[in-house]
């Protein structure tokens, strides 16, 4: 098997596209998806497909081994509940900018947004994670210890609201620099209300998955728990006044708020 951009024969799978197995290059980083030629010679959205290359080709790697365990869990159940790596790329830089030393991250499948995350953190920095044990976060786990930023994720099996909840009742509670919310997604309205008194004063309140793959744009056919939750932290975010919200179309579309 080869890349069609640069013929390389470095070939990782790289989750699913429409029930295909999606592929990328390790010296290019392209994305293509295999049709009927085992030659991979047409890729899966065209002009869109040619843009993410394009993109790809002009930003920072990411670092292999963040590769190598978004691969890892690429074929798990659910796979496709992972942000994607545009998404994750992009929080781990505002992250940086910030300086944040204190993150709450609210849903966990393959734990490498865990390990970007925890990447841009300052050597005192501390990483609250919640999400559901199984097989790939042992195998997560075994990524974060070879990245060696293991001592700066505290991971707690469970969900984010209840996770929420036992901070909100901790004394003294502990504001949190940033908090990513990429959990279940019905849930995201009772995720956003919990987190506004666990956020410092700008600090950055960042959702994945936001857009919903455009279900969001007819709540009234799409009328499943999953978008409706959506369109309505989507709502509810837009018309808090503490929040000054932008929401940019990265990946399945990022929401990025700030505390005022």
């Amino acid at each position: 098997m080869k890349c069609p951009n640069c013929q390389s024969t470095k070939i990782r799978k790289h989750g699913f596209y429409r029930d295909k197995q999606r592929y990328q290059c390790k010296d290019c980083a392209r994305q293509f998806v295999e049709y009927h030629s085992p030659n991979l010679q047409q890729t899966s959205t065209g002009v869109e497909d040619d843009i993410q290359r394009y993109v790809q080709s002009i930003s920072t790697p990411p670092d292999e081994l963040v590769l190598d365990l978004q691969q890892a869990t690429a074929e798990y159940p659910l796979a496709q509940m992972q942000p994607s790596l545009a998404q994750v790329q992009s929080i781990a830089l505002l992250i940086r900018a910030m300086g944040a030393s204190r993150i709450l991250e609210l849903g966990v499948f393959s734990g490498y947004s865990t390990l970007v995350l925890a990447r841009s953190l300052p050597p005192n920095g501390r990483l609250l994670s919640c999400g559901v044990a199984g097989k790939h976060l042992d195998v997560a786990r075994s990524y974060w210890e070879r990245c060696g930023v293991a001592h700066l994720i505290d991971f707690q099996v469970g969900s984010g609201v209840e996770l929420l909840d036992r901070l909100l009742s901790a004394n003294p509670m502990l504001p949190f620099d940033a908090i990513v919310i990429a959990g279940l997604k019905y849930q995201y309205p009772l995720y956003y209300q919990r987190s506004i008194e666990l956020l410092r004063p700008r600090g950055l309140l960042i959702t994945t998955d936001v857009l919903w793959q455009g279900r969001v744009l007819k709540p009234n056919i799409y009328n499943d728990e999953y978008t409706q939750g959506i369109d309505l932290f989507n709502r509810e975010l837009v018309a808090d006044p503490r929040f000054s919200v932008s929401v940019v179309p990265i990946g399945d579309g990022l929401s990025i708020a700030i505390k005022l």
